[in-house]
């Protein structure tokens, strides 16, 4: 009796996991794999044609090398992975779109062993003499190929590095100003005295205290310009330095200009860049509103005296103004009118800051009634005096008398 057998044989196979690869092209020495390209001048930095230069450790110029670097594990640990040795090969592509007829899609394979070449192979690296630009720039690719021993499947790892310049613009000389560039005086501030910073750099170096200044002034927003001197009455100081200082008690409105000079430093005795910066300052005059009050506050008096008006005056965004600032900066005229109608109001002939006005125009028989007006303005800044001649006034001590206008 024949027995029937039907079992069937099963098929045994075993699985690996992946391994666990990494790859990267690294820069031996620390050299950078960007250059710094000067194009006035037609320097690198670093510069792949000159002798090997290492300064404190670090490579500064020379030849560039690259290094495959990798690393292979197992983690199942079935197999001593530093028995494997890939194999690596090198490749250069410049940067120019592929086209049809290009037959190696990663360049062109660096084989040359010959040290006066652009790419040559010392071992397993890659060595680049050669020097590039933002227009000229190549790509590195590099492959390394092995054989995983527990399947005998091929493995490639790669990686690209591009080698490229950056074109980089010649150091220029700029000038800046430090402080507000447009600033504004309000009369009624604790002082009139400003100063204009001015900053000079060549590249990302501070040099202002190496150069020479120069300062010009214009009173028309910069149309026209006219060299600081002594005889400017708000000039004080700083004329050929970095910092300027002007007093705007006898200036409303003022731009200055700053240039400098750098072929001797300091000592240079004209401008020789075309760098300029500028700034202006301007009086913006406050509002202000006059309060009249009589003095004793009692409005009924009898018709044989006078009356007497005072002021206070209100400022916004500042408090009321003092007797010692009323006194400085207002420019009074006192009138009255008559409540009530258009006629022209009469002038008092008083312009301080209090008015005695006569009995005559506070009471009558027909029932009229009169207001006091006081016309406030802010004085102006001071200004020469002279006679109708054009000959200017001077104290007894020889200085040039000046009165605010």
């Amino acid at each position: 009796m024949k027995q029937l057998n039907n079992s069937q044989p099963f098929a045994v196979s075993t699985t690996f996991r992946p391994l666990h690869t990494q790859f990267k092209i690294i820069a031996l020495g620390g050299l950078s794999t960007t250059q710094f390209y000067r194009q006035t001048t037609q320097e690198w930095i670093p510069d792949h044609t000159k002798e090997v230069t290492v300064v404190s450790g670090k490579q500064t110029d020379g030849t560039l090398r690259l290094h495959a670097d990798y690393g292979i594990t197992d983690p199942d640990n079935s197999f001593d992975t530093s028995s494997l040795i890939p194999q690596i090969y090198w490749f250069i592509k410049d940067n120019t779109p592929a086209k049809a007829s290009d037959t190696q899609t990663n360049g062109t394979q660096v084989t040359s062993t010959d040290q006066t070449d652009d790419y040559y192979i010392v071992g397993r690296d890659l060595y680049v003499r050669k020097n590039f630009t933002h227009l000229d720039g190549v790509s590195v690719y590099c492959e390394a190929r092995f054989t995983d021993p527990r399947s005998n499947t091929p493995m490639v790892l790669s990686d690209t590095v591009p080698l490229s310049g950056i074109l980089q613009a010649d150091e220029q000389w700029s000038i800046a100003i430090l402080c507000d560039r447009t600033r504004k005086h309000f009369p009624l501030s604790a002082s009139p005295l400003y100063s204009f910073e001015a900053e000079a750099r060549l590249g990302s170096v501070d040099k202002t205290s190496a150069v020479a200044w120069f300062w010009d002034y214009s009173l028309n927003n910069g149309s026209t310009w006219q060299q600081i001197t002594d005889d400017c009455l708000w000039y004080r100081s700083g004329k050929n330095a970095s910092v300027l200082n002007v007093d705007v008690d006898f200036i409303s409105n003022l731009m200055v200009r700053a240039r400098i000079g750098t072929k001797n430093g300091k000592n240079t005795a004209a401008i020789d860049q075309p760098n300029e910066a500028t700034a202006s300052i301007a009086w913006r005059f406050p509002k202000v509103t006059p309060v009249v009050f009589s003095y004793g506050g009692d409005r009924v008096f009898k018709e044989t005296v006078s009356m007497t008006f005072g002021l206070i005056v209100h400022v916004p965004k500042h408090d009321d103004m003092t007797e010692a600032q009323k006194r400085h900066w207002l420019l009074t005229s006192w009138c009255i009118r008559e409540q009530g109608n258009q006629n022209t109001p009469r002038e008092l002939g008083a312009w301080g800051l209090q008015v005695d006005v006569p009995q005559a125009y506070l009471f009558n028989t027909q029932g009229k009634k009169y207001i006091v007006d006081p016309r406030c303005g802010i004085r102006d800044v001071y200004d020469i005096i002279a006679d109708e001649n054009g000959e200017v006034f001077q104290m007894s001590n020889g200085e040039t008398m000046a009165i605010r206008t």
